[in-house]
């Protein structure tokens, strides 16, 4: 065997190694600090707990509500095109930070949280997808 072939095995039971310790630990932080600040999960100041992610849905909610009420307000235009767009994206952060969370997180109660949150956030956008508003507004 040569020696890079070698090197490269011990290389990546190295990484297996430690990778599987990572998982494994049960102190797995969910923040990270980025250039001397801490951050929650994702990048989400507000993932720093398992139950930010109720506050992550409520928000998501709370902002999504507001662009709706006003784009039921508005006539067709860019604008409203732009602001279901941001719907989407606030909308999105959710969905896809819970769903990662839910089949990824080694915490119990991580998973749960993002659990319910995406339960949540799908309610909300099956609610909002047959609210008059969004059909009104795709005319």
């Amino acid at each position: 065997m040569s020696r890079a072939i070698r090197i490269d095995r011990v290389a990546a039971a190295a990484l297996r190694y430690n990778v599987r310790s990572l998982f494994s630990d049960n102190s797995f932080a969910a923040s990270v600090t980025v250039d001397g600040e801490e951050t929650g999960l994702y990048g989400f100041p507000i993932l720093k707990t398992a139950k930010g992610f109720r506050r992550f849905v409520d928000e998501a909610i709370e902002s999504a509500g507001e662009l709706a009420s006003r784009i039921s307000q508005m006539p067709p235009s860019e604008e409203v095109i732009n602001a279901m767009d941001e719907i989407s994206n606030t909308v999105c952060s959710v969905i896809d930070s819970a769903e990662l969370c839910r089949n990824t997180h080694p915490d119990r109660e991580f998973v749960e949280e993002a659990n319910k949150a995406s339960m949540r956030i799908s309610e909300y956008l099956h609610m909002l997808h047959l609210s008059r508003a969004s059909m009104m507004a795709c005319r």
